[in-house]
């Protein structure tokens, strides 16, 4: 028996994929935590952007030189010949193989170069999760071709899961301890395309469940990421669902800039007036919900024009999260064969950015102040978290019970990223 540890980088998506492999790993293996002592290393990787493959393949290096036994998994292996370069040995396995994880693994043990990248179907393997929270992946891959993107070389094409798989997976984890489910994706509208369904059909499908199986435990659905153009065709549907039980009131709807022109060129599949028209559907049917959306400032072809008009989209439509990203050229996309902008530039367009978008989150949770919610308990430490209806981090003052209770709670002060609140007694 081999010990194996799994460690994760990027998304949601890849987490859930690492929680598939500890759960094949743990019937043959044992799982560990600590990178120290173990006998074999999973790398579950990511390519989204420079800094964060940089730092994967120093650690590749490290354990070369260090004589360690590893595995590659994940979206890195679209880099296979550098990984290949930097280290002959170690076995690959790709984001739609999983399955064979467990081969990697003893391959690396005998020091045997391998490469797995057959499809296979992750709808009947087995996952491992840590209650209360549970991510269940819905579909890898998207349909898009943006041009800055690397992941959708690593995940090509669109599979998604059955819908009655992912219903199936969510009333065995509650029943085993979940409270929150994450439906984790590249881009969750794309789901269901390829199999003649789609994200709304889903979604009412996992509400509606009136199986055997489902569990009488109250639980908690988060939505994944759901680009613009999906999100607009399907927009009457999703407000409905959103305000159902059992889901988060969140929308996660990528914008990347406030430019049309720039828009365009990165080729994204909608514009920035979608964007605008989504949310203000949202705010006026869901005025509390969470609007969160992505921004690459620095695109190549983006002007102090464009840029403006970003921090305008911003200003104008509040999100409550924004995550920015300075523009990363990735191998072998459009985007990087186009001349780059300075980098100090483009270091004070993020600074910026990231100013405004503190203070808008800021000013979006001040106004939750003196507002009681219902909590759902998620973490332990070092103070006890959760979230409420909003998908809002509530950090409990004086919480007494356990992880995935739900609590009643009243909103005392807060900040740009969560609300503090004292139990309601």
């Amino acid at each position: 028996m081999l010990r194996v540890c799994i460690s994760t980088y990027g998304c949601t998506l890849n987490h859930a994929d690492s929680d598939i492999m500890r759960a094949l790993l743990s019937k043959r293996h044992q799982v560990v935590e600590q990178e120290e002592g173990c006998d074999v290393l999973v790398l579950n990787t990511c390519t989204v952007k420079g800094p964060t493959e940089n730092k994967i393949f120093e650690r590749i290096k490290r354990l070369v030189e260090n004589k360690r036994k590893f595995v590659v998994a994940g979206c890195l292996v679209v880099s296979k010949k550098k990984i290949r370069e930097c280290a002959p040995l170690a076995p690959v396995v790709g984001p739609y193989s999983l399955q064979s994880v467990v081969s990697a693994v003893e391959d690396a043990a005998n020091g045997i170069s391998s490469c797995y990248e057959s499809p296979g179907c992750k709808d009947r393997l087995p996952r491992h999760f840590t209650p209360p929270i549970m991510r269940v992946p819905i579909n890898d891959g998207c349909v898009s071709s943006c041009f800055y993107c690397q992941t959708r070389f690593a995940r090509p094409y669109l599979k998604s899961h059955s819908p009655k798989g992912i219903v199936r997976c969510i009333n065995d984890g509650v029943s085993r301890g979940a409270r929150e489910i994450q439906l984790t994706s590249m881009d969750a509208g794309a789901y269901g395309l390829d199999l003649k369904t789609n994200l709304v059909e889903l979604l009412d499908a996992i509400s509606r469940d009136d199986s055997h199986t489902r569990p009488s435990e109250k639980y908690l659905v988060r939505l994944g990421m759901t680009n613009p153009n999906h999100a607009r065709t399907m927009l009457p549907d999703l407000l409905r669902i959103l305000k159902e039980n059992p889901f988060y009131r969140f929308l996660h709807v990528p914008v990347q800039t406030g430019s049309e022109k720039v828009c365009r060129e990165m080729n994204r599949d909608h514009t920035v007036k979608d964007f605008r028209e989504i949310v203000s559907a949202v705010r006026k049917e869901i005025p509390e919900a969470t609007i969160a959306t992505d921004v690459i400032v620095g695109y190549p072809t983006e002007t102090e024009d464009d840029f403006r008009e970003t921090l305008n989209l911003l200003e104008t439509t509040r999100p409550d999260i924004t995550n920015v990203s300075k523009f990363s050229p990735r191998p072998g996309t459009r985007a990087k064969e186009l001349r780059q902008l300075d980098s100090k530039m483009v270091k004070e367009r993020s600074r910026k950015a990231s100013a405004l978008v503190r203070s808008i989150s800021k000013e979006r949770k001040k106004a939750c102040i003196g507002k009681e919610y219902e909590v759902l308990v998620t973490e332990s430490s070092p103070d006890f978290k959760g979230r409420n209806i909003n998908y809002h981090q509530v950090v409990l003052k004086d919480f007494k019970g356990k992880t995935g209770e739900f609590a009643d709670a009243r909103i005392v002060d807060a900040n740009h990223g969560s609300l503090f609140a004292e139990i309601m007694r």
